[in-house]
């Protein structure tokens, strides 16, 4: 929790439960600290299915296809995945909804069988038949002005009454303090992941937590809006992997920007950095591997 966005008021015999701290200690320098930190992740934090298995090589359809998301297009990729020893197909950005750029369609999560060519099923199934799995990339979080959830509920987003919103990337964030927000997530989740043989999901965050007011209850101190966000993401993905325990789940937000030991708990994989130049990248992991195990 950053100190200058935490306000909270409790009333006679209230209470708040702070975040967990961890410490290590070491008289065999930092490798040894580091060691500690990757047992502890390893044995404590991760934890279901994947604790102890080796996570699949993947290939995302992002730069090779962008919103244009096409049945063809994605079963040509998949087979040369296959003949390369790939094992896990994510189907990226651009399968729901009215999404054909950054502007539109986020929170109108229903499969766009129009632009796909065929229903989900259909694709997944096809996808398994050449030998891979099958993953989803999902950013629940947020939510395009221009879509037909915002026009719904336009009071379901974080944004301070009476300013103009600051719109990373086009969209804006859900207020996950709201109850019907957290609810509305679960089932459009469970329905995508239960329509389809899914093994795999990318969890995108692709801006940053700002606009903090919660227009659910004026009375509220705003001050707990950021703490009673992250509670309600946990939420959401503890039913998510409760509905569905084999779950692969991988977390993102311009790159490791959700990189810390609570998401891992239901993340046990996270995406270091949209940067994917080979030289850059083996000293991102690099950095990386001192405080994490490189399974994470």
């Amino acid at each position: 929790i950053h100190p200058e966005f935490l306000e909270i008021t409790l009333q006679p015999l209230e209470s708040f439960c702070s975040p967990e701290a961890v410490q290590t200690f070491s008289d065999g320098g930092y490798q040894q600290i580091s060691l500690h930190m990757h047992a502890f992740v390893r044995e404590h934090i991760v934890r279901g299915y994947w604790k102890k298995k080796e996570r699949p090589i993947l290939i995302n359809s992002w730069e090779a296809m962008y919103f244009d998301v096409r049945e063809k297009k994605v079963l040509k990729l998949v087979k040369e995945a296959a003949k390369a020893g790939i094992e896990l197909f994510v189907l990226d950005d651009g399968w729901f909804g009215k999404r054909d750029d950054d502007f539109s369609g986020l929170g109108d999560w229903f499969v766009n069988e129009k632009k796909l060519g065929c229903t989900m099923k259909e694709l997944v199934d096809r996808v398994n038949a050449l030998g891979l799995k099958f993953g989803i990339w999902l950013e629940p979080e947020m939510v395009s002005e221009d879509s037909d959830l915002y026009r719904t509920h336009p009071d379901w987003v974080l944004q301070i009454p009476g300013r103009e919103p600051n719109r990373s990337r086009n969209q804006l964030v859900l207020d996950l303090s709201r109850k019907e927000v957290r609810e509305y997530m679960k089932k459009f989740i469970d329905d995508t992941l239960s329509c389809a043989n899914i093994s795999y999901v990318k969890w995108d965050m692709n801006r940053s937590v700002d606009n903090v007011y919660s227009a659910a209850d004026p009375t509220l101190s705003q001050g707990a809006i950021r703490h009673k966000y992250v509670l309600g993401l946990y939420e959401v993905m503890e039913d998510m992997l409760t509905r569905h325990p084999d779950l692969l789940l991988e977390g993102c937000s311009g790159g490791g920007g959700r990189f810390d030991a609570g998401m891992l708990y239901y993340a046990p994989q996270i995406w270091c950095s949209d940067n994917t130049d080979a030289i850059e990248r083996l000293r991102i992991h690099y950095g990386t591997s001192f405080g994490y195990p490189m399974s994470s």
